[in-house]
């Protein structure tokens, strides 16, 4: 074999094929009579002389590659042009098609083509389209051209047009080129052919034509059991091994193309397919369309031989023979004269046709459209179809088949990335692909990368409200890593990505790696806020990262945290009322209503909860009052249904979904003409109509805002400072409704104008201004130079079946009816004890043979254990109110000696300060860190001196979860009293 790559070797047998061709005209002739088996022999046994018959086709030349038109394999002579073409400019091209030597058979490596055209009117990228297009390359792969110069016994590359008129004017006088079209994967390099190795011409002794039998068929001793049916058994035994039905055999791949139906392939006698694999696929769906399976008697790369498997049990004569055409590839059915007369086999629990190859085909379409797809579903779609139930392991095995097809070798998607990274940095310039690896018993393999596009980034910066919401989701795919992400909000309210990337674990090594470059990718912004949850590393990564930004805490797993621990209908109404109050006075009212029933709950909050998670503490730079981490989990449910994919393919399609998302919402921004957004502009010019509110002008720029028939509140409203007392309108960057009462009060004002910029149309424009750059497939990515090649990172083995779905929280829905089976009623749902359907007496009986199961003792686990403790001597971020600042709440909003009022004010109602405003009054407390004890001096009195053995107890409400129903007498531990008391505890 030369270096180039198998070429010589593929020439040699391509020389001895064609003496097969030309013996296998004899054999279709034989085939034609009703030898079927004669024929099958006669093609098979052709090759041995076929280096006698090549010297009809090959010069002596020592190339061995001197023709004439006119001469030798019967290229058309200068006077035998086709009608119509120039003989001055016609060229007859000998072409040899290469298969890849890495897939190709041995045996098939090559066929041999003739093509006449027309040097005038043929340029380089046509000549390849017309050759491919009759001869089909395997997938992702690509031609490459050369031809055979005489004069210097070289084989000369053709890559452009100029080369092509070269070798026109080369053979100008011959009329006649020697090409080599040669199919290469573009990922391997590409080795062309240097040498060809010429068959000898002299028959050798081993291929003497000496007294040879004339007409080897006679001797052929095989039973003619194609066409008769008869009792005699016949020794088949052959040296041949059998081809396993799931073994891969792999066929040339310059397969022609050959259409037919392949939902009903035709069987019929002369019926074409364009290559062994193809074949044994359409007998396949052929055998699953006619409800029967077919054992098979041979298989060979070049002839498939098989009859019906119910041949013994219903004497059914059904049997096909095929093999290859002239050409060494195509399958031509030579023999199936009967039709099927035995039962169905549709209902068996084991089809066997349906091989995992098969099932491969079938599922490809929906893998496609969704490559989430598992295999019960594709079972499922496979009975709908085809009416056939496969077991669950070979559906498994055919959809691994399939995506490997689909989306390439996972091991070598990793590798790839550093294409991925070439081709984005190529067309997306200023984009940020890091790619980090370690080294691992000698082996590099892959440890995380981080994606920013150029786009997302600038977007960011100048369309965008400086917030990130920050998380990460766990990949469904062979690696089980974490895709982490970081999330903005443009003007409308919309999910903006700014970067991804992926690690193996949220590590704080991981988090910090990720913050770093993101740090790197966006810069230093003003007033910067981050929103993560409660988990250590993340929250480790932001502040080790970006110490000065304004941390948020998402909401939701503060509270999922707090009710494992902590219940009551205190809770209920003020915890998330605190979280939402965007006024300070309100914060700590909700606070202290809290803090006067369960100390240990608000003590709870200031120890483990301490980043910010009130409005009434959020900066007024951010124009963002969102109090959860949704924005990030948008995220996660808008990528969820690629997590499956090859980490390359996950990649490409991620941006090709921003891609898409930018697309379409910059077109959307072209149509809008005015200064706010369409949405924002009609929501505020909506709310003013149904407000009830009274509004005093103290200017034109200031005014104060009275809330009627309700609690009576008194705002403060700053058109020139776009303030208000209530913050809101700082806090979120639109007007309130006590904003809107004053705006439109005035004759000469507009809403539009008291709109943050944020909101505006120029700025929504801006966020979607540059584009995210259009790739080619993978195939067509630019080679990388990184110098190796990169493993997939080592799995983690885990106990039972891989999750698709993220483990449910204590907050989320779940079903209410679980799977366990009532062995009484065969029913779901509920034990026999509590059966309600069976039989009371076999229920009596059940009793009797088995105990009543005990009952579980409920194990709460402690809040303690689920979170993360923050107390890690950095300044506290929320600012919480002291632990007895509710003794001065309760203080101003009335005198003691007043008791009824008091109680009236402390059942329910409004709270107003003690000078008799409606204005709000701000608690003047000075807040304390969570480890810093507060001192409050107690004056004692004589009366308290006598009294000092006696606990005094903090005053509970009466909707308090702490009072209980049956207590008569007061417990220091536990303050609870009986419901029929008619006198409350004071302090």
């Amino acid at each position: 074999m030369g270096a180039g790559g198998g070429g010589g070797a593929a020439l040699q047998v391509e020389a001895e094929g064609a003496a097969d061709r030309d013996l296998g005209t004899a054999a279709e002739g034989a085939a034609a009579e009703g030898q079927g088996a004669a024929a099958e022999h006669l093609s098979a046994s052709s090759v041995a002389v076929g280096a006698a018959v090549l010297g009809a086709d090959v010069g002596s030349t020592s190339a061995g590659f001197s023709h004439r038109p006119g001469t030798g394999s019967g290229c058309a002579a200068s006077s035998a042009w086709p009608e119509g073409m120039d003989p001055n400019s016609s060229f007859c091209l000998i072409i040899r098609l290469l298969g890849n030597p890495k897939k190709s058979r041995k045996e098939v490596s090559c066929f041999r083509f003739e093509k006449i055209i027309d040097s005038d009117l043929t340029n380089y990228n046509d000549l390849v389209a017309s050759i491919v297009e009759e001869y089909a390359p395997a997938y992702l792969e690509v031609a490459h051209l050369q031809y055979y110069e005489e004069a210097l016994n070289t084989f000369p590359e053709i890559k452009s047009d100029q080369e092509l008129m070269t070798m026109f004017k080369k053979h100008s006088e011959t009329k006649s080129v020697q090409m080599f079209v040669q199919y290469c994967d573009p990922s391997e390099p590409y080795e062309p052919i240097t040498k060809y190795v010429q068959p000898n011409n002299k028959p050798s002794q081993d291929e003497d034509n000496y007294l040879q039998n004339p007409i080897p068929e006679n001797e052929h001793v095989e039973k003619d059991k194609h066409y008769f049916r008869e009792d005699v058994s016949v020794d088949e035994s052959e040296d041949e091994s059998e081809v396993e039905e799931d073994e891969e055999v792999h066929e040339p791949n310059h397969a022609p193309n050959v259409e037919y139906d392949r939902e009903d392939p035709p069987m019929i006698i002369g019926s074409t397919y364009p290559n062994m694999n193809e074949f044994k696929l359409a007998i396949r769906q052929h055998a699953v369309k006619r409800d029967f399976e077919f054992d098979t008697e041979k298989s060979a790369p070049h002839r498939f031989t098989s009859h019906c498997k119910r041949k013994d049990e219903d004497d059914c004569p059904w049997r096909i023979h095929a093999s290859t055409n002239d050409d060494l590839c195509t399958i031509v059915v030579r023999t199936n004269p009967f039709d099927h007369d035995c039962s169905s086999t549709n209902r068996k629990k084991k089809v066997k046709n349906a091989t995992k190859h098969w099932i491969c085909e079938k599922v490809k379409d929906w893998l496609i459209e969704d490559a989430t797809l598992g295999a019960d579903e594709l079972r499922k779609k496979l009975k709908e179809h085809y009416k056939i139930k496969i077991h669950y392991k070979r559906v498994y095995m055919g959809k691994l088949l399939a995506l490997k097809q689909l989306y390439g070798d996972w091991d070598s998607s990793f590798n790839n990335l550093y294409r991925f990274k070439s081709q984005v940095e190529s067309c997306c310039p200023g984009s940020i692909v890091q790619i980090d690896h370690h080294t691992i018993n000698g082996k590099i393999r892959f440890r995380r990368i981080f994606v920013a596009f150029k786009p997302c980034i600038e977007g960011f910066r100048v369309g965008c409200r400086p917030f990130l919401a920050v998380d990460s989701t766990f990949l469904t795919g062979r690696f089980k890593g974490q895709l982490a992400s970081a999330t903005a909000v443009d003007g409308h309210n919309w999910m903006y990505p700014v970067c991804f990337g992926v690690f193996d674990s949220e590590t704080n090594e991981n988090w910090t790696w990720f913050m770093q470059l993101l740090r790197q990718a966006i810069g230093s912004l003003l007033g910067l806020a981050i929103c993560t949850d409660v988990g250590q590393a993340v929250m480790t990564g932001v502040k080790e990262v970006f110490p000065e930004v304004e941390h948020r805490e998402c909401m939701f797993h503060l509270v999922s945290n707090f009710k494992k621990k902590f219940h009551g209908k205190v809770f209920d109404d003020h915890l998330w009322a605190a979280a939402y109050s965007r006024n300070p006075y309100l914060f700590e009212k909700h606070w202290v209503a809290m803090e006067e029933v369960k100390p240990s709950a608000t003590a709870y909050i200031r120890k483990w909860h301490n980043r910010l998670w009130s409005r009434s503490q959020f900066s007024t730079l951010r124009k963002v009052d969102s109090v959860t981490n949704n924005l990030a989990e948008c995220f996660n449910n808008w990528i969820k249904h690629y997590k499956s994919l090859n980490l390359d393919d996950f990649m490409d399609k991620a941006r090709q979904l921003i891609m898409i998302m930018w697309n379409r919402r910059r077109k959307a921004a072209k149509k809008l003409d005015a200064s706010v957004l369409p949405h924002l502009k009609k929501r505020l010019n909506a709310m003013p109509r149904e407000l009830n509110l009274e509004v005093v002008e103290s200017s034109e720029i200031v005014a104060e805002v009275t809330a009627l028939g309700g609690s009576g509140f008194r705002f403060v409203v700053n058109l020139e400072e776009r303030t208000c007392s209530c913050r809101q309108w700082q806090v979120s960057g639109l007007p309130c409704k006590h904003a809107l009462a004053f705006i439109t009060s005035l004759s000469d004002a507009h809403i539009k104008n008291y709109v943050d910029s944020y909101s505006s149309v120029d700025t929504f424009r801006a966020a979607y201004a540059q584009l995210i750059p259009a790739m080619p497939d993978k195939s067509q990515w630019p080679k990388s130079d990184h110098g190796f090649f990169m493993h997939p990172p080592l799995l983690k083995a885990t106990a039972g079946r891989p999750k698709t779905e993220r483990y449910k929280g204590c907050s989320d829905k779940k079903s209410k009816r679980g799977k366990h089976m009532c062995p009484i009623c065969k029913d779901y749902g509920h034990h026999w004890h509590n059966c309600k359907k069976g039989n009371p007496g076999d229920i009596a009986a059940m009793m009797v043979v088995r105990d009543p199961p005990k009952r579980k003792k409920k194990t709460t686990k402690t809040a303690e254990s689920s979170i993360v403790p923050c107390d890690d001597g950095a300044p506290t971020r929320m600012c919480f109110p002291p632990r007895l600042a509710f003794l001065h709440l309760k203080s101003l909003e009335g005198t003691s000696s007043n008791k009824g009022k008091k109680a009236k004010c402390e059942s329910g109602g409004s709270k107003r300060s003690g000078t008799g405003s409606n204005q709000l009054v701000a608690l003047s407390i000075k807040t304390s860190m969570p480890n810093e004890q507060t001192n409050v001096p107690v004056k004692v009195g004589a009366k308290q001196k006598k009294k000092e053995h006696v606990t005094k107890i903090p005053m509970v409400p009466f909707d308090s979860p702490t009072m209980g129903t049956r207590s008569k007498k007061i417990n220091p531990a536990s303050p609870a009293m009986s419901t029929r008391s008619k006198r409350r505890l004071s302090l």
